[in-house]
């Protein structure tokens, strides 16, 4: 800190992830007329390690009655994965054949990005400008070998993305009534390489106007407000990957260079008292991702399938409904929570017709804490989920988990304090998955319970309120990352 009215600042951090494995089986039975004919097991196993260098400055001053804030960003991270799929099929009267895919998987981010924001009072109000640009050089390079043929390529592919936005926003108060709104203009240019060559039907070079507007007022004891946006989703980098990953025989999985942005007009209302909160929130979603089963491009065999995330064809209205409640009452800090949502997306389905998947899909959560003598805390969460649709999803059964810990604190003076806990996650093995992924195929998925106990020591040193005022920028970006 300069002075009361220029305040400077900067951090560095490093994170290391040495070794993380992933393994799964994936088992797929052929029927004919009802009969079994084969039966194919897939043993998978991955390996990932991460190195992460995350930086921010900031600068936040006040030169009169006008404000600024400057942050400048960097994230430059570098992923390795690699993996192996085991598989044995088995055609019934047949010896069993084996097959073998060994793969590896390098991903980079070079990103950077800055946010300047001026704001001033202008007629009773606040009236703020800015701007905001980033730069990111993401790398993706796939190799494998196998044990026989599979129709998958190598791939080394290189994405340059530069986004640049200006802002103004206004908001003033009105008696008891406040006012804000808001307009953005974005610009995104993308260019897409592949082995050093440029693909141009992939480039993206496009740009956006996203309104947004607020009012909010208390009601006798609750606060109300109305607030309209437009919004912009950009699909996750790793969704943009061309390559193609074995799976089993019959199943291979992709990213999609072509996805396009998700836009959503949303219109939210919220009323809040005391503890208690009401959310209801309407959207008109396009160009919303999802996951697509369709034949394998070029195969000889109608049996060979790809996986691969698409964009939705219509737009389509969604309607989302919440409660949640916050009380605290004595040592006992429970959390009620309800979710609901509500949708009419129009599918394909493998015979050829369009259905409409509009079943609700809820949720109910229920969240303890309590406080218990000599320094203990007592944790237990319920949370069940019905039956119902969510995009192109159909989901096929209902789940319950029931999380159940304890936490002791041990106060070590000087050195700090030492925090165990000690958890068990789907304490009745009740949270199972299952649904269906409709398209122009059909994939049925279900992923059984499993209990897993958890213990966790947290040593805490040194701990002071942080004084430090940088907002970050770029952080829809780097959430795609």
């Amino acid at each position: 800190m300069a002075s009361e009215n220029h305040t400077f600042g900067a951090y560095y951090k490093y994170d290391r992830t040495p070794k993380s494995e992933t393994k799964g089986d994936y088992l797929t039975d052929m029927f004919e007329n009802g009969i079994l004919s084969e039966h194919s097991a897939s043993y998978i196993w991955q390996d990932q390690s991460v190195k992460k260098h995350i930086f921010n400055a900031y600068y936040n001053g006040k030169i009169g009655q006008l404000g600024i804030d400057l942050n400048i960003d960097g994230l430059f991270d570098d992923t390795e994965t690699p993996g192996r799929t085991t598989e044995q099929t088995t055609i019934v009267s047949a010896a069993p054949v084996n097959r073998t895919i060994e793969s590896n998987t390098n991903s980079a981010n070079n990103f950077w990005a800055s946010k300047l924001i001026f704001s001033y009072p202008v007629l009773n109000g606040n009236l703020s400008l800015g701007g905001e640009y980033s730069y990111n050089h993401r790398t993706d390079a796939y190799t494998f070998q196998a044990s026989d043929y599979v129709p998958v390529k190598a791939t080394d592919t290189e994405i340059n993305e530069k986004s640049a936005a200006v802002f103004v926003e206004y908001g003033r108060q009105f008696g008891k009534v406040f006012v804000q709104a808001g307009l953005r203009y974005e610009h995104l240019k993308n260019d897409y390489f592949n082995f050093g060559q440029r693909e141009d039907e992939v480039c993206r070079n496009y740009g956006d106007w996203f309104p947004t507007a607020t009012i909010s007022a208390p009601i006798g004891k609750m606060q109300l407000s109305l607030s309209y946006r437009r919004d912009i989703q950009r699909p996750a980098y790793s969704n943009l990957t061309s390559t193609t990953m074995y799976v089993n025989r019959y199943t291979y999985q992709s990213g999609n260079p072509y996805l396009k942005p998700t836009y959503n007009h949303s219109l939210v209302l919220n009323a809040a008292y005391q503890w208690a909160n009401l959310t209801v929130e309407y959207g008109r979603l396009k160009n919303s991702v999802t996951m697509s089963t369709e034949p394998f491009p070029d195969s000889t065999d109608p049996l060979i399938c790809l996986v691969r995330p698409i964009n939705s064809t219509d737009d389509y209205n969604q309607f989302e409904l919440s409660l949640s409640a916050r009380p605290t009452i004595g040592y006992w800090h429970p959390m009620w929570y309800a979710f609901t949502v509500f949708q009419n997306y129009k599918t394909l389905t493998a015979n050829g017709t369009i259905m409409t998947l509009n079943k609700p899909y809820v949720t109910l959560i229920w969240n303890n804490d309590i406080e218990l003598p000599h320094s203990f805390r007592l944790t237990a969460n319920a949370q069940w989920a019905s039956k119902g649709d969510y995009n192109n999803y159909r989901i096929n059964t209902r789940r319950f988990n029931f999380m159940l810990g304890v936490q002791r604190d041990f106060n070590l003076r000087r050195l700090g304090q030492l925090t165990l806990d000690v958890r068990c996650v789907d304490l009745f093995n009740t949270n199972k998955t299952g649904g269906t992924i409709y398209g122009i195929r059909e994939l049925s998925t279900d992923n059984p319970a499993r209990r897993t106990f958890l213990i966790d020591l947290a040593w805490k040193f040194n701990e002071a309120r942080s004084k430090y005022r940088g907002s970050g920028a770029g952080e829809k970006q780097k959430a795609r990352m």
